[in-house]
């Protein structure tokens, strides 16, 4: 029986097993071990954008609000803040059905798609002639539902971990995020350096200035995880 216990602490709860007459034989060669590590990895990258999309432009929405739509006030701004995290509670019990029904591919590249599409309104909210203040509450509340894919990430990380593993993987999942709602202010204060009125695309009416220039990055970097989702995630851990 001990034996057993010592194999149910090595074996991830989506792992491949086989069962014999009375316990349960682990097999994970050496390529399966690194194939789940890639997959987790990559989830900590998808925990660490995640909250980087709310953090990257917390310094720069009052101003960047005042400058796109002067009508709005201090009032209206706490709606913008407090969109996000509505987006991402209404959210995130949706995405964590999904997951239950449904390989945890789809609702992690759905919700990153959706960061993207949000970091992109969010740079083109000075293009519309009025109720600019409206498109960025919209934008903040869909980078929200983009960011609630939280639940998904921990209990992909938490089945494809062994109950040794878990313990030290879920803390650097906590990390991540942490680092994500650090770094996004530092982020934003580099790319002052690019100051107010920046450089316009003129093709596509793209302004890039220290307030769009951040949440092009998260997008950017949005589209890269996507892909690494679609290519490298083990699909048998979700």
């Amino acid at each position: 029986m001990a034996s057993v216990g010592f194999q149910a602490e090595q074996e991830p709860l989506l792992g491949h097993r086989t069962s014999g007459s009375r316990e349960w034989d682990i097999i994970e060669t050496e390529e399966h071990y690194k194939s789940r590590w890639r997959s987790i990895r990559i989830l900590y990258l998808t925990m660490f954008l995640s909250s980087l999309g709310f953090s990257i432009v917390t310094l720069s929405i009052w101003p960047y609000l005042q400058k796109v739509d002067p009508t709005a006030d201090a009032r209206f701004l706490g709606w913008v803040i407090a969109s996000f995290s509505l987006g991402q509670m209404v959210i995130s019990p949706i995405f964590g059905l999904w997951s239950n029904h449904r390989p945890r591919k789809e609702p992690l590249t759905v919700s990153i798609f959706i960061l993207v599409v949000a970091s992109c309104l969010y740079a083109y909210v000075h293009l519309p002639a009025s109720h600019n203040k409206y498109y960025m509450l919209v934008a903040r509340g869909l980078a929200g539902v983009g960011a609630g894919n939280v639940a998904v990430v921990r209990s992909y990380v938490g089945g494809a971990t062994s109950l040794q593993e878990r313990t030290s993987s879920m803390a650097n999942i906590s990390a991540f995020q942490a680092l994500g709602f650090i770094l996004g202010p530092v982020f934003q204060t580099c790319f002052t350096l690019i100051g107010e009125k920046g450089v316009t695309w003129e093709t596509i009416k793209l302004q890039i200035n220290m307030y769009t220039a951040p949440v092009l990055l998260s997008a950017f970097l949005g589209v890269l995880n996507i892909l690494l989702i679609l290519t490298i995630l083990r699909t048998s851990c979700g």
